[in-house]
């Protein structure tokens, strides 16, 4: 080593010989005048019908005078001419090593420059070369700077894939793509439409990959879900944005596209939504204006549960104007609103064709006792009317008809306004009341109204014949403790007020007969009848 002077060769001196190397060697062509040359004319007086007659190849022994053609077995081309492409090849991708990287050049090369966003390095910046052109990051940050900054992305590392092209030139430099590792990503839902604006003014027009990192999401402080081993692939050209995302969502595999093209100045949106062991799938399409409104359909499947319909979406309000929604117990359509901002509200009108209530009670019944309490526990956070009816009911002896309610969430608790149930020739009931969800105990009290239309058909369905004073309408009022399954009953009026020590009894029957088993009987239609022929000559 000591014989070698590296002062001697400096590498920008190399550099600037190869970067020059080519330009000069093709500035021989400049002094060489082809157009001088009538090549067509050459052609016309030049026989070569004849020159090939009179040419006999015989006298020319090829296989004797091989070896001034044997260019394959030289030396040259079979070592030196290899040898030398591979050392400047080499040198050409190993040069860059040796250069000093200015980190804010870096920065604003990855986020176009643009005042909103902001990429910050805090590590070093250090180039490699195989296997391909590069330059490694540790710790970068992109931040959006629209308002308050928000953190968009951290990354342990990154790597910026660099184009084979005047890689001798580091101010020339070009990325092809740029690979973020062990990445952290926060969505705050009450900034969610922040979100969109960095993503339609895109990060950077380089396409990103961020690969085994998190995708967590928020509302507030409050956490909500987490994404995690995501792999996400993002491409941004002129007209239209791609997204892929893979990672791992609730012990599940979750898969995720979305396209957004321009079309007559317009952004369509394609998204879908997979969720493997759920069998969930999501597929929406639609349309953006100038205004932000968005027109488009929709499909949401789990299993046989399915919903598809036509939405319009602006300024955090959702509006659906028709669907069709349809599982193995009902069949119907919706259609309403819901508010996401700047607090999650809706007003949907549920009106179903039909519903299979022998299959949703023996459902339910399937549930342990924990799942059958947490089915009348709502969330705080779902408040919004709902307005349900069904026109057809199927049961075993199919004893109510049909029904209309509306119902109001506020709270986790829900106010029932109406419940309206038909039936048929026997009459009609309206039910209003209150489910309370308190941190221990979760209620029904209720009122009900009784109209019986025809007595002699009331009877004989449940066989209480001798019942001969049956009042046209009854009214009962009581509390449902629907955690401890049991009933109490304060009012019950018909032609006559009832004694209190009447309703102790009917009390009583009604939690011994219907309520023995928990709920495995409430609905049941004998033990319903049998608790009526159990009362029925009780009434004053």
């Amino acid at each position: 080593m000591k014989y070698i002077n590296f002062k001697r060769y400096k590498f920008s001196t190399i550099v600037k010989t190869l970067s020059k190397f080519v330009p000069n060697f093709l500035q021989i062509f400049k002094f060489i005048n082809l157009r001088r040359y009538d090549f067509k004319r050459i052609y016309k007086y030049a026989d070569f019908k004849n020159i090939l007659k009179y040419t006999d190849f015989r006298k020319f022994n090829l296989v004797k005078n091989r070896k001034y053609f044997n260019f394959i077995n030289s030396k040259f081309f079979l070592v030196h001419l290899p040898a030398g492409i591979i050392f400047f090849g080499f040198l050409y991708l190993a040069i860059p090593i040796f250069y000093n990287y200015d980190k804010s050049r870096i920065q604003n090369q990855i986020c176009n420059n643009d005042n909103n966003i902001n990429c910050i390095i805090k590590g070093e910046v250090v180039y490699r070369f195989f296997p391909t052109p590069r330059l490694k990051i540790i710790d970068l940050t992109i931040n959006g700077n629209e308002g308050k900054k928000i953190t968009l992305v951290k990354a342990k590392k990154a790597l910026v894939k660099l184009s084979f092209k005047n890689l001798l030139a580091k101010e020339k430099h070009k990325p092809k793509k740029i690979n973020l590792y062990k990445y952290e990503t926060i969505l705050d839902f009450k900034k969610i439409k922040k979100y969109g604006k960095y993503f339609e003014k895109r990060i950077t027009n380089i396409p990103i990959t961020l690969k085994s990192g998190k995708v967590i999401f928020n509302e507030g402080n409050n956490y909500i879900a987490t994404i995690n081993e995501g792999d996400i692939d993002l491409k941004f050209n002129k007209k239209e944005i791609e997204a892929e995302l893979k990672g791992k969502f609730l012990n599940d595999n979750i898969y995720l596209t979305l396209n957004k093209k321009n079309i007559d100045n317009k952004m369509s949106t394609d998204l879908i939504i997979k969720m493997s062991n759920l069998n969930f799938l999501t597929k929406a399409n639609f349309f953006t204006s100038e205004k932000n409104k968005m027109n488009g359909n929709f499909l949401i499947k789990k299993g046989k549960n399915k919903i598809a319909g036509l939405f319009t979406y602006k300024n955090g309000e959702l509006n659906i104007n028709k669907s069709n929604l349809k599982n193995i117990f009902f069949d119907g359509n919706l259609d309403g609103e819901i508010t996401f901002l700047p607090y999650f509200n809706f007003d949907l009108n549920l009106n179903l064709n039909n519903i299979n209530f022998t299959r949703l009670y023996n459902y339910f019944l399937s549930l342990d006792e924990i799942n059958q309490k947490n089915v009348f526990k709502v969330n705080k956070k779902i408040n919004g009317k709902l307005n349900l009816s069904t026109d057809k009911i199927y049961s075993k002896h199919n004893l109510i008809k049909s029904f209309e309610s509306r119902l109001n969430f506020y709270n986790g608790n829900v106010n029932i306004e109406q419940f309206l149930i038909n039936l048929g020739k026997l009459g009609a009931a309206d039910v209003l009341g209150e489910i309370n969800n308190d941190k221990n105990l979760t209620n029904l009290k209720f009122e009900s109204n009784i109209f019986i239309d025809n007595k002699k058909k009331f009877r004989s369905k449940f066989g209480i014949y001798r019942q001969k004073n049956l009042s046209p309408n009854y009214f009962v009022s009581g509390n449902f403790d629907l955690d401890n399954i049991k009933t109490s009953i304060y009012e019950i009026s018909g032609n006559n007020k009832f004694k209190s020590e009447d309703i102790d009894y009917i009390e009583r029957e009604f939690n011994d007969l219907m309520l023995e088993n928990g709920f495995n009987y409430l609905f049941d239609f004998q033990k319903f009848k049998s608790f009526l022929k159990s009362i029925s000559t009780e009434e004053n």
